[in-house]
């Protein structure tokens, strides 16, 4: 459909609505603003109504012709003909490039110099389990330790490391200060790893209460009396062999005094 039918067509319909609606804008307003003289009637159809629908169809009809010709108006490409389209020639796969066998040599070579990495044995077993793992301590005295700030073993070890602080720490759970001591003691020996909850009680029995009585007995005389002693109350499923002993009091031997009287 061309344009001037899009414009014709729009025209006369504006035309013949304003003829029904005399009115309808802007028609009436660009009339009044401009002052045009009012028409004699023309077959029984008001001057007034024809003035408004010549104006009313040419604005109408200018409208919709724009927009007519805008929507109909083909995007712009800009295509290459086929025969100046650019080529490039295809680059040229890449080549791997070799491995040579001197390089993995001299990388097997160097793996092989270099030294072993060395684990250090921890000497000492962690001091974060909680305060219950100790002999003689039961949830209730546990619960009031962790009231006073005695969380873990460490933190036991802590505030019982002399005597002021013993007794005050006894005060506030309320046990005697002679209880609260073996608690200590036992605290203490969880710095040595591999004798716990159950060897601690094994070597009370033997006489061996602290840390410091551990480093000074002989490891043949502590190792008899164990095995005498368990065979006798049956306090542990197997008694540690000689060598762990042995381990046992060199590294009480070599810690550092933490309680003190």
């Amino acid at each position: 459909m061309s344009r001037a039918v899009v414009f014709l067509i729009a025209f006369l319909c504006l035309f013949g609505l304003t003829i029904v609606i005399p009115l309808l804008p802007p028609g009436d307003m660009i009339r009044s603003f401009v002052g045009l003289p009012e028409l004699t009637s023309v077959m029984g159809i008001s001057g007034v109504a024809i003035v408004n629908g010549v104006i009313n169809g040419l604005v109408w009809g200018i409208i919709v012709f724009a927009i007519y010709a805008l929507t109909q108006r083909p995007p712009k490409k800009r295509t290459l003909p086929p025969m100046m389209s650019p080529t490039y020639p295809s680059p040229p796969p890449p080549t791997p490039t070799p491995v040579t066998t001197s390089v993995t040599m001299s990388e097997k070579t160097r793996e092989r110099k270099q030294p072993p990495k060395v684990r250090k044995r921890r000497t000492y077993s962690a001091l974060d389990q909680d305060v219950e793992s100790i002999e003689g301590i039961g949830p209730t005295y546990g619960a009031k330790l962790r009231s006073s700030g005695v969380r873990v073993v460490e933190d036991l070890l802590i505030a019982g490391s002399t005597g002021r602080k013993r007794r005050i720490l006894a005060h506030r759970v309320g046990v005697a200060p002679g209880t609260l001591i073996k608690w200590v003691y036992r605290a203490d020996f969880f710095r040595i790893r591999g004798i716990g909850t159950q060897y601690s009680a094994l070597l009370e029995s033997v006489g061996v209460n602290t840390v410091t009585d551990l480093s000074r007995r002989n490891p043949k005389n502590l190792y008899a009396k164990m095995r005498a002693i368990n065979r006798e109350k049956n306090l542990v499923r197997r008694v540690p062999p000689y060598r762990t002993v042995q381990v046992w009091i060199r590294n009480a031997k070599n810690l550092q005094r933490i309680v003190v009287d």
